[in-house]
């Protein structure tokens, strides 16, 4: 069942999944805050150990029944530069967060630059897919899943 989506469906999309990860690190022991800065989206600091993480948070709203499994980066080698001026800027670990909601699920990866690059390279491209799928048994990445089943909306 394909949806009509808002014409800002994408903007509130990428907003949603940016603030779901702060609320997921906040709950796990995280200080974070919200950053509007090129390369970066959310700064996160673990009170227990003081690591602080620089975060750039990816997003996709999958139509019904839409099986993609890959993420299309533009200009990778390019948004890595970006996350490593923003990180160098505030004193943090370069990170990834991917969230995707597909398939009555909101699925969220949260990973370092350094693991995405060993998963998936650096292309010089102008696009590249990072496959996802490839991150769940992976144990240098975090993942949480938020489930939704039967629904009633508007006919």
């Amino acid at each position: 069942m394909e949806t009509d989506k808002s014409s800002n469906h994408a903007k509130i999309t990428g907003d949603f999944a940016e603030h779901l990860i702060m609320y997921w690190l906040s709950k796990y022991g995280f200080e974070c805050v919200h950053v509007t800065h090129t390369g970066i989206d959310l700064i996160a600091t673990r009170k227990s150990t003081g690591q602080r993480l620089g975060i750039s948070v990816k997003s996709r709203s999958r139509e019904t029944g839409q099986t993609d499994y890959a993420l299309t980066i533009r200009n990778p080698a390019d948004e890595h530069k970006k996350v490593d001026a923003a990180c160098a800027y505030f004193a943090c670990e370069p990170y990834f967060a991917i969230v995707i909601d597909q398939a009555n699920s909101i699925r969220a990866y949260l990973t370092s630059k350094e693991n995405i690059i060993s998963k998936f390279g650096v292309s010089h491209a102008s696009t590249q897919n990072w496959n996802y799928k490839k991150l769940e048994a992976d144990d240098q990445t975090v993942m949480f899943s938020l489930d939704y089943g039967k629904q009633r909306w508007f006919q």
